[in-house]
């Protein structure tokens, strides 16, 4: 099937919001809450009904580091979102966040890492814990029909309800000048089963571990975060330099294609780095680096 092109001009400003520290990163809604994580891994709580532009709350993650022992280690804390599974009866579900910022590995794995963290509520604000780290080792031999499923920068994606882990990032580096002449850029999408909680606070997967995985050609650059939802994995991209343009992509993980991609924002976000993405009462809100929160419109809705 051919992925349908649109065009995203109409997308409007949802909120401003106060940040707590300089660079806003991740984002994942739950409720009327706005958890909004920033470089090292600090997150500001935000009320999405009354958009209130001072934060509810702010904590660190469990993850939080500010580059211990090297900065390869920094939580970036890129790209986060909310599964559906609850630890004991804590009322908020899990929160998965794609952590670390080296473009490399050690003996664990990427330092691109998936946390799982359980954030609790208390009365004097929040408070998170790691539940778990999973990590991919990268290999030289990867066993046909599969490719590596990244570069270096993996994002990470959950799926409790079919206990699904994936594995969003690109064949190549995304920025400019990293595609080797000749050659087209392809996101890969390779599926993993979700690691129990029981299997420890440290999970390897390797090559050996993927389920299913399909790549798009395309040489949209510059990844960010995103969300996984039914089905459908809505991811961002773009910066504020030229070259680099506001873009979002949602992939169909069923039918492992391209289902639409939206262009046509950089007027809309205001020159704006566009960082992640979840839905709120039927909207796709996506929050930037300068700290503002808009809704992803198309210019046939209007």
């Amino acid at each position: 099937m051919s992925a349908i092109t649109r065009d995203g001009s109409a997308s409007t400003l949802y909120m401003k919001f106060d940040k707590i520290l300089r660079s806003a990163q991740g984002m994942a809604i739950w409720q009327d809450r706005a958890f909004i994580l920033y470089d090292t891994g600090m997150c500001g709580v935000y009320d999405l009904k009354s958009r209130t532009a001072a934060p509810l709350a702010a904590f660190p993650l469990g993850s939080y580091n500010e580059g211990m022992p090297t900065r390869d280690y920094l939580n970036h804390a890129n790209h986060s979102m909310f599964g559906s599974l609850h630890w004991g009866d804590n009322p908020i579900p899990l929160l998965y966040v794609t952590v670390g910022t080296g473009i490399g590995a050690d003996a664990d794995g990427f330092y691109y890492r998936l946390s799982v963290e359980n954030i609790v509520e208390t009365a004097a604000g929040y408070r998170a814990e790691v539940l778990q780290t999973v990590t991919y080792q990268p290999s030289e031999s990867v066993p046909a029909p599969w490719e590596a499923p990244c570069w270096g920068c993996p994002a990470f994606f959950v799926n409790n309800a079919e206990n699904a882990l994936y594995i969003f990032s690109a064949r190549y580096r995304t920025k400019r000048g990293c595609v080797p002449e000749g050659e087209h850029n392809a996101y890969i999408i390779t599926r993993f089963d979700l690691p129990s909680l029981d299997a420890g606070p440290l999970v390897r997967l390797t090559a050996r571990d993927i389920r299913d995985q399909f790549s798009v050609a395309s040489d949209i650059p510059f990844t960010q975060g995103g969300q996984l939802t039914d089905g459908i994995l809505y991811y961002t991209f773009g910066c504020p330099k030229a070259g680099y343009p506001v873009h979002v992509m949602a992939f169909d993980l069923r039918k492992k294609c391209l289902l639409w991609q939206a262009d046509n924002m950089d007027e809309a976000f205001r020159g704006e780095e566009i960082e992640c993405c979840d839905w709120y009462k039927g909207q796709l809100l996506c929050n930037t680096n300068g700290g503002s929160l808009y809704a992803l419109r198309f210019r046939e809705e209007e």
